[in-house]
């Protein structure tokens, strides 16, 4: 025992570098405060945000060029066909007819196609130009119809026809040239023959060339 009679018990403080004797576990304090709530981000920077959005400009643009592109063939091809429709179809059968020499031209029927005359006309005039005629149609030598021409550089092209169908047509002080549909003729028996016969007058003093042909047509 220890001097004085005293028992034996811890040194007074407690243990060297320790709690007090009696008292609870250390306090080692709670996680550091940062303030806010959020860790801090070095250099005093605000927290990353979203991605940002991609721009949809090139998609619209490209889509807008691809509509335009698109209404671009759909018109063009539209024009193509009112104009290849206007015009003659697949000739088949054609003369050359010398202004005041008469002229025979013939094509076998085939099927129920219809056909349609037509006449090009290349000539040249002094003051305004005229062409006249008489066109009579045959179907194996037996005549079924007959048409008028009178064509003019502003009048009607031909009488007792249906349509007055003209293209790439061309007037000038001097000359005229162009293509016209005469009259449609009506389909015959197939495999017969079909003559056209007449006689193309023209203006005193006109010279050029006049080409009567044959087309299928719908």
């Amino acid at each position: 025992m220890p001097p004085g009679g005293g028992g034996w018990g811890p040194p007074p403080g407690g243990p060297p570098g320790g709690p007090p004797y009696g008292g609870g576990p250390p306090s080692y304090g709670g996680p550091p405060s940062y303030g806010g709530g959020q860790p801090p981000y070095g250099g005093g920077f605000p927290p990353p945000g979203p991605p940002p959005k991609k721009s949809n400009t090139g998609l619209y643009v490209g889509i807008g060029c691809g509509c335009l592109l698109l209404l671009g063939c759909l018109v063009g091809g539209g024009i193509w066909y009112m104009i290849s429709a206007l015009g003659p179809g697949e000739e088949v059968s054609s003369i050359d007819a010398g202004l005041g020499a008469p002229f025979t031209l013939a094509y076998a029927q085939t099927g129920s196609q219809k056909y349609a005359a037509w006449i090009e006309v290349d000539v040249d005039h002094s003051s305004g130009y005229r062409l006249d005629g008489t066109i009579t149609l045959e179907e194996n030598g037996v005549a079924f119809g007959q048409y008028t021409l009178s064509e003019t550089g502003s009048g009607s092209p031909v009488t007792e026809r249906s349509d007055s169908t003209r293209i790439n047509w061309v007037s000038t002080n001097r000359s005229t040239s162009g293509t016209t549909r005469l009259f449609p003729i009506p389909a015959r028996a197939a495999g017969s023959t079909v003559t056209l016969r007449g006689t193309i007058t023209g203006t005193p003093g006109m010279t050029g060339r006049v080409r009567v042909f044959v087309a299928k047509r719908d």
